[in-house]
């Protein structure tokens, strides 16, 4: 029983150091469908968008290397929408677009501690 008692002592104190502000957060990671060396987002576009459907509050995308980037959001439901500017491992670039989450009705529902979202691109 001593020896018991300081593991769930731990454990214990360990689940309580989770603060209100990270219970209410979501570390995302939204991954594309291919392989891209870097696609960078032009944020300022009103096309462009992250939004919170809840809160209104739009997020602006980070630059995404080898096919992915993070982002630490409040938990709730996206759209997500954007076009962008592709650079592939063989040196070309294009212009892609990303829809498929635009809209109420394909939303994305972020509510755990840390969530992954595929995304499609469409080249233009």
């Amino acid at each position: 029983m001593k020896r018991i008692l300081p593991i769930l002592l731990a454990l214990l104190l360990s689940a309580c150091t989770k603060t209100a502000e990270d219970r209410l957060l979501c570390q995302v990671t939204l991954r594309l469908d291919r392989e891209i060396v870097a696609l960078t987002i032009d944020n300022s576009l009103p096309g462009n968008y992250f939004r919170n459907l809840n809160t209104g509050e739009t997020y602006d995308f980070p630059v995404f290397v080898n096919g992915k980037c993070e982002l630490r959001v409040l938990k709730g439901v996206y759209v997500i929408a954007f076009d962008g500017t592709a650079a592939f491992a063989d040196g070309s670039g294009r212009r892609v677009r990303s829809a498929e989450h635009s809209s109420t009705t394909t939303a994305v529902t972020l509510t755990g501690d840390e969530e992954t979202v595929t995304l499609s691109l469409l080249e233009l």
